[in-house]
């Protein structure tokens, strides 16, 4: 992996300049009691606080439901207000971009760069809104290598055939993501993954094979 640049750490160090605090004064000191809280490598926390790696989602939602501080309580709901051309308020949030999401295979090393914070105007009701790239072609046309998908936690029960980021448990210091169109069995927690491309066959798993799954909201295309 190539050597960050001082703009790729910026996100990792915006994050870090608000939740150590915050987590001090939760009582946890130090990189060893995170790591121990969080059921992660202290040596992983000691080079993400240094700048030298960067948060994965599956680390920010353990540091969200076990210490209570999420991606909204680091950026903010509403972070900036600006008024329109006819003198209408609006109200933006920043929204981090954390890495990038697998379309085809699913990858133990798609959390390769966090580098910007956008403002969109458009998220006043996601909870823990954040974005990721898109990577491979499973999900052509409706998904395009390059699109930002514009995720959040599930609020209400989710929809069959909508497209979401699946999050899959892993061996430490890596996770899997895929983004995928679902279908939910909940009576028997099985939960199948498929692509638009059909060279991708479905996959099929357990709820347990998860971290978390989120919704995509939106797909931001770049127009070229």
């Amino acid at each position: 992996m190539a050597k960050k640049s001082k703009k790729d750490r910026a996100l990792t160090r915006k994050i870090n300049e608000k939740m150590f605090p915050m987590l001090s004064a939760k009582g946890i000191n130090s990189i060893y009691a995170l790591s121990r809280s969080i059921d992660e490598n202290a040596g992983s926390i000691s080079k993400i606080k240094r700048g030298l790696s960067d948060w994965t989602i599956e680390q920010l939602d353990k540091i969200s439901r076990i210490h209570g501080i999420s991606i909204d309580s680091v950026f903010g709901k509403e972070n900036s207000s600006r008024v329109d051309a006819y003198g209408k308020a609006i109200r933006a949030r920043k929204v981090p971009i954390l890495g990038y999401a697998e379309c085809g295979s699913s990858t133990a090393n798609w959390m390769d760069f966090a580098s910007r914070i956008v403002e969109l105007t458009d998220v006043t009701g996601m909870v823990n809104p954040f974005i990721l790239v898109a990577k491979g072609d499973s999900m052509r046309p409706y998904i395009n290598p390059g699109d930002k998908l514009l995720c959040s936690e599930i609020q209400h029960k989710i929809k069959d055939n909508i497209a979401v980021v699946a999050v899959f448990k892993s061996p430490p210091d890596t996770f899997e993501a895929n983004a995928k169109l679902i279908n939910w069995d909940r009576r028997n927690k099985l939960i199948t993954l498929y692509s638009i491309n059909t060279k991708y066959a479905p996959t099929n798993h357990s709820e347990n094979e998860f971290v978390k799954i989120y919704k995509v909201n939106r797909i931001i295309r770049d127009v070229k």
